[in-house]
């Protein structure tokens, strides 16, 4: 039997991989960025999620049992440690707390696992600590959130700042390009791609860091709301459809100033269509966080159903989640069944925060929770979240309000400069070559001294007109769409939102991109006519 390659490897090197241990720590330090970034928001509503059924009445057992096999959420995997401790090796509770905390990376949840360890020891009941201790989380929460901010400012304004001087540096290398020799340029050409690569890529990662993460939609493609699964349909024809538009433009010499409209042109009606549903979750998430609160008390308070309870709500009062609502009350009235009816609302909203909330309440008040009290824990919970979303949809409103403009006038400055240099190229040459004929016409009796004169015009300027249209030319196009590419991570990642945003600041960047490519030319042309440079060479 045959080794495979990976085998056959691993035994010349004597049982492992060359680098397997680096890439290994690489491939753990990734995944304990993306787990750091979720941690708060999860641990919210795990311990929200555990807080409601202790308010149920549940044991400590039932307690962990169930939070253990909340898939949905990260920290269930840690809860599901504990209680593996417990059920197959006989530890107690805080032992096996104190044990999963040790192991834990994670600063936030480590302490939390620490004081739940702490509470047991001190026979606090689970109920008083839970309740003591989502409060905790939301200030810890809180405090996460509004440093993000305070990040995202700073390495917001720090990610102009490095795109405006990795712009400054590609113009330097251009002019330099066009005052001395072309030869060997290639070195300086592919060092000038590095340092902008390396500028974009550092900016993104930062802003990534900084940014607090905040899913917005529940990624349940079989569940969607319209918008969403309108934009399932459409992308996938539209994307592969400019990809390959994209690429047989470039093949066929399509100025690129129209492939980029194209492509901002095309990706709109997805983007659009994808802000008008970012802009919907948000407003039903803002009305959810009410909705729970008066369904839970009009239950509680009344002690009825649920259809009754929806019938006695006021449900114009909530105006995005009015015809939703509409929906349940209809099908709750036909006698269907009431879990599917919620998925069913849960997948029409597309929001990720329903989706949880509206499940640990669900789930809780199944297991004989008091309505009221549940539904004042999610809403408080669910409106600690949406208040620090809107602070954080002002913060991104701003940042791309100045990222925009910024981007045109950078790739403005750089592509006027570049025109500015081919017009200015055509026009010495032209007038080279005519000091050129009045040397090759002049008499042996014309004057010395200006014989001189003209060949040392001729010198002067003859840097100008050795300038590599062609090759600056596709220089200034990957330059420029690197820094296109990179404002549109950097947009979505401040932004937030589903990843059909990226299809709306596609839009917005490629069609500004193209018609900064389209309109330069045309400016050039009015500010610096040829035509008139060439004329003075008779003069």
């Amino acid at each position: 039997m045959f080794k495979t390659i990976k085998d056959r490897l691993r035994s010349a090197q004597g049982g492992s991989l060359p680098f397997e241990s680096s890439i290994a720590s690489l491939r753990d330090r990734i995944a304990q960025i993306f787990e750091d970034k979720q941690m708060g928001a999860d641990l919210l509503y795990m311990t929200t999620y555990m807080g409601s059924l202790a308010l149920a009445n549940a044991t400590r057992p039932e307690i962990f049992s169930y939070a253990s096999e909340r898939s949905e959420y990260l920290t269930s995997r840690y809860i599901a440690k504990v209680n593996s401790y417990v059920k197959k090796w006989n530890y107690s509770y805080a032992e096996s707390l104190s044990n999963v905390a040790e192991r834990t990376k994670n600063e936030i949840l480590q302490n939390m696992l620490m004081r739940y360890s702490n509470s047991i020891e001190s026979n606090v009941p689970d109920e008083e600590f839970l309740s003591n201790e989502l409060q905790t989380i939301r200030s810890v929460y809180r405090n996460h959130y509004e440093n993000g901010f305070e990040m995202v400012k700073k390495w917001g304004d720090a990610y102009v700042a490095m795109l405006l001087a990795g712009t400054v540096i590609a113009i330097t290398l251009m002019i330099s390009i066009a005052i001395f020799s072309s030869e060997g340029m290639q070195g300086t050409l592919n060092m000038s791609y590095g340092i902008i690569l390396a500028i974009c890529f550092f900016g993104v990662f930062l802003m990534y860091q900084s940014v607090p993460e905040d899913p917005k939609t529940h990624g349940v493609r079989d569940r969607a709301s319209n918008e969403q699964n309108t934009i399932h349909a459409m992308e996938r024809i539209i994307v592969p459809v400019t990809l390959v538009l994209a690429l047989v433009l470039w093949v066929l010499g399509v100025p690129i100033g129209w492939i980029f409209v194209l492509v901002g042109v095309l990706m709109a009606p997805i983007g659009i269509i994808g802000f008008i549903d970012d802009h919907n979750i948000t407003l039903r998430d803002t009305d959810f966080a009410t909705f729970i609160r008066n369904y839970g008390a009009v239950m509680g308070g009344q002690s009825t159903t649920a259809v009754h309870a929806l019938g006695a709500i006021n449900r114009k009062a909530f105006m995005a989640l009015e015809p939703l609502i509409n929906s349940v009350y209809s099908k709750m009235n036909l006698g269907l069944n009431e879990r599917q009816i919620w998925d069913r609302f849960i997948g029409d909203s597309g929001s990720d925060l329903i989706s949880k909330y509206l499940n640990i309440y669900l789930d809780t008040v199944k297991l004989g929770g008091p309505p009221e009290p549940i539904g004042k824990i999610v809403s408080s919970s669910m409106l600690e979240q949406v208040l620090l979303r809107e602070k954080k949809d002002m913060l991104a409103k701003s940042f791309i309000m100045i990222l925009v403009p910024m981007h045109i006038a950078m790739a403005g400055i750089f592509i006027v400069l570049f025109h500015i240099m081919v017009t200015l190229t055509g026009s010495v040459s032209k007038m080279m070559m005519h000091f050129q004929n009045l040397s090759n016409a002049a008499s042996g009796t014309t004057v010395a001294g200006g014989v001189s004169a003209n060949s040392a015009l001729s010198s002067s300027m003859g840097m100008f007109s050795n300038f590599p249209e062609d090759v600056m030319g596709k220089y200034v196009i990957i330059i420029v769409t690197i820094i296109t590419i990179a404002n549109i991570l950097a947009s979505k990642i401040v932004g937030g939102g589903d990843r059909y945003m990226y299809y709306f600041y596609a839009a917005i960047f490629c069609t500004v991109t193209g018609l900064v490519f389209l309109i330069a030319p045309v400016i050039v042309n009015i500010f610096f006519n040829p035509a008139a440079l060439a004329n003075v060479a008779g003069r």
